[in-house]
């Protein structure tokens, strides 16, 4: 251990260099935040609201600083999203061919967002019969589900959001997320509207952790996602080349 270490300072050293700097204060302002005034003795039962007056001030430049701190959290969580969502439209706009369109909603979109799974669900009245595949690696792909069922779970609404799916499963999630849905903690639903093939769509995206989506979460980003998803993967469902 080092023997040139400082001694401890005392309360006669801290006012010493204070009477020696007497601007300290005007130079640090700050620290009259973390520091506790006296309260004046003006006599019994009279109230010393000078104390009270900078005790207030300084909680609410406490609360001004947390809430200034948490605009700046959301606006880079904003700017996060929105580059997510731009990339992800990019590399969907670069897909040629029905199988680039669906590595790039499948495996582009789950490197992009960083989620656990990302499915394609399609609705199909023959939905118990169609195989499906999915990688232990990310399962992603696509999933089928009966008639209907695609705007029961997202429950008349463009996004859901769901911060829990234990706690509130939506209609059909072991289609949603077959083979993985015991994984799946959270998720988000986007509507997909694909209106010149007539068939009604969901991009589902699943995380392990539960918490991850939230429905206080501003979902305005995956709409248009979702909007533009549609619009490419209806152009590919009216050429025949998935079904």
């Amino acid at each position: 251990m080092p023997d040139h270490l400082p001694p401890s300072l005392t309360a006669e050293d801290v006012g010493a260099y204070l009477r020696a700097h007497p601007n300290f204060l005007t130079d640090h302002p700050e620290l009259l935040e973390a520091l506790i005034p006296p309260a004046q003795n003006h006599g019994r039962g009279v109230v010393d609201f000078q104390f009270y007056a900078i005790d207030h001030l300084r909680s609410a430049s406490r609360k001004l600083k947390d809430r200034f701190q948490r605009l700046i959290t959301s606006a880079q969580d904003n700017l996060s999203v929105q580059h997510q969502v731009h990339e992800a439209i990019l590399s969907m706009m670069r897909a040629r061919t029905a199988e680039q369109l669906l590595g790039a909603i499948t495996i582009d979109l789950a490197r992009l967002f960083d989620v656990d799974v990302v499915r394609l669900v399609l609705e199909s009245d023959l939905a118990g019969l169609q195989e499906t595949y999915y990688p232990e690696d990310h399962y992603s792909g696509i999933s089928f589900m009966p008639s209907g069922m695609a705007s029961a779970a997202l429950m008349q609404e463009n996004v859901r959001l769901i911060a829990d799916t234990q706690a509130e499963p939506p209609i059909g999630f072991e289609m949603i997320f077959a083979d993985c849905s015991s994984l799946v903690r959270s998720c988000a639903l986007l509507r997909l509207k694909l209106d010149r093939s007539g068939k009604t769509a969901l991009l589902a995206f699943g995380v392990r952790a539960s918490g991850h989506f939230n429905p206080a979460q501003s979902a305005d980003l995956l709409k248009f996602l979702g909007d533009v998803t549609a619009i490419k993967l209806d152009e590919t469902l009216e050429r025949g080349e998935l079904l």
